[in-house]
C-alpha cells in the first residue's frame, strides 16, 4: 500500500471516531435543551443551537459511516456502492446548513447586543427568515444534486465532484459534470461557507466594538460624581452581559473555522500551486465532522462555569453531570415541574423527620434542626438559576 492510498484510507476510517464524538456532542446539547425545554425552547439562541445540532448529527453520522458508504473497488477498503455514495452526498449536503446556522447565531448575538433586539422581536420575523432560508436552501441542494447525478466519489468520500471516478485519467469514459462539477461545488458548497466567514468575521467585529464603547462610556461615567450609582450598576451589568455573549459568540466562531476552514485551504492550494493535497483532504475528514464536539464544550462552558462558583465543594465530574444530565433532584433548572418535586420532595421528608423525632426523642433536637434545614432550603435555587447561554 503506497502513501496516497494509506492517506486516503485514514481519511475513511478517521471520521468513524470523530464523527462519532461530534454525535455525542450534538446529542448532549439536543438533550440539555430538551431536559429543560419548557424555558430553553422559548429561547431563539438555544433554538438556533437545537438545529445546529440536528444537521450536525445528519452530517456526522454520515461522515462516520464512509467505510460504509463509500464505493467498494476504488483502491481503498470501503463496502459501499453507487447508491450509498448518493445517500452520502445527499446527507453530506443536506448537512452543510450546520455550518450556516454558525452565521445564523453570529447574526442573533449582533442583533441582541448592537440594535437591543429582545428575543420576542427576533422570533417574529428574522428567526423565521432565517431558519427558512438555511433550510430550504440545502434541502433544495441536496435534492437538485441528487436528481442530476452530482455525487460521486472524491479520493475520502462521496459528494460533488466529476465521475465516475477517475474518469479523467480513462480518454474512454465520458465524465459529466467535467467543466460544471466546480460551479456546482462553490454554488452548493463553498460560497454559502465562505459568505458565513464574510458574516461571522463583520458581525463580531462590530460586537466588540460595541462592547469597547461600553467599557470606554463606563469608565467615563465611574469618575463622575453626579452619575447614581443604580444607573452605574445597570451600566456595569448590560456591560458585563454583553462582554458574556461576545467570548461565547468568538468561542462558536473558532469552532466553526476549525471545523470549516480545511476545505477552502485545500482549494487554495490547489488555485495556487496547481496541486491536490492529499494530506489536507485528511484533515478534512477529520475535522469537518467535530463541529457537535467543540459546540459541546462551549455550549457547556457558561453553565459549568456557574456551578463551579456556587458550588466549589463538588468535583469535575460532579459538575459535568449537572451540566448535561440536570437532576430534579438537584436544584438545576427554573422550570415549574423541577420546583414541584422539590417542594413535595422535601414535605415528604420533614414528614419523616417529624415521625422520627415523635419516636426518639433523644434525636429530637439534631433532627429538628436537619428539618428547619430543609425548610429553609425549600423554594430557593441556590445551584444553578437560569443560565442566560446554556
Amino acid at each position: 500500500m503506497d502513501t496516497k492510498t494509506r492517506i486516503r484510507t485514514a481519511g475513511i476510517y478517521i471520521p468513524l471516531l470523530t464523527g462519532t464524538l461530534s454525535v455525542i456532542g450534538s446529542g448532549s446539547i439536543l438533550y440539555s435543551i430538551w431536559a429543560s425545554r419548557s424555558t430553553k425552547l422559548k429561547d431563539p439562541q438555544h433554538r438556533i443551537l437545537g438545529m445546529m445540532s440536528i444537521f450536525d448529527i445528519f452530517y456526522s453520522i454520515n461522515k462516520a459511516l464512509t467505510f460504509l458508504t463509500y464505493p467498494a473497488g476504488l483502491g481503498v477498503p470501503a463496502f459501499g456502492n453507487d447508491a450509498t455514495c448518493n445517500m452520502q452526498g445527499f446527507f453530506i449536503q443536506f448537512g452543510y446548513a450546520a455550518g450556516c446556522y454558525n452565521m445564523v447565531l453570529s447574526i442573533y448575538y449582533y442583533l441582541s447586543i448592537n440594535w437591543g433586539m429582545k428575543k420576542e422581536e427576533f422570533a417574529k420575523v428574522w428567526e423565521k427568515v432565517l431558519h427558512g432560508i438555511v433550510i430550504i436552501c440545502h434541502l433544495s441542494f441536496a435534492v437538485i444534486g441528487l436528481s442530476i447525478g452530482l455525487f460521486n466519489p472524491t479520493p475520502g468520500f462521496c459528494y460533488i465532484t466529476i465521475g465516475p471516478y477517475g474518469c479523467k485519467a480513462n480518454p474512454d469514459v465520458s465524465c459529466p459534470f467535467e467543466i460544471s462539477a466546480a460551479w456546482f461545488y462553490e454554488g452548493f458548497g463553498q460560497a454559502w461557507i465562505q459568505l458565513a466567514y464574510v458574516v461571522i468575521v463583520v458581525t463580531n467585529l462590530l460586537i466588540w466594538l460595541h462592547v469597547r464603547r461600553q467599557e470606554k462610556e463606563m469608565e467615563k461615567y465611574r469618575t463622575r460624581s453626579s452619575v447614581a450609582a443604580e444607573q452605574l450598576s445597570d451600566m456595569e451589568k448590560k456591560s458585563s452581559y454583553a462582554r458574556s455573549v461576545f467570548i461565547q459568540s468568538m468561542l462558536y466562531v473558532g469552532a466553526f473555522f476549525l471545523t470549516w476552514s480545511w476545505a477552502t485551504i485545500y482549494h487554495l492550494v490547489e488555485w495556487i500551486t496547481g496541486v491536490r493535497a492529499q494530506w489536507i483532504t485528511l484533515l478534512i475528514n477529520t475535522f469537518v465532522p467535530l463541529q457537535g464536539f467543540w459546540n459541546s464544550f462551549i455550549y457547556a462552558r457558561p453553565r459549568y462555569l456557574r456551578l463551579k462558583k456556587k458550588n466549589k465543594h463538588m468535583g469535575f465530574k460532579q459538575l459535568i453531570k449537572l451540566v448535561f444530565v440536570p437532576s430534579n433532584d438537584d436544584s438545576t433548572g427554573p422550570s415549574a415541574s423541577v420546583g414541584k418535586s422539590k417542594k413535595y420532595s422535601n414535605i415528604f421528608r420533614s414528614f419523616l423527620n417529624r415521625e422520627k423525632v415523635a419516636s426518639d426523642p433523644a434525636v429530637s433536637e439534631i433532627e429538628a434542626a436537619k428539618e428547619e434545614a430543609i425548610t429553609s432550603w425549600s423554594g430557593k435555587n441556590p445551584v444553578q438559576g437560569i443560565d442566560e447561554y446554556s
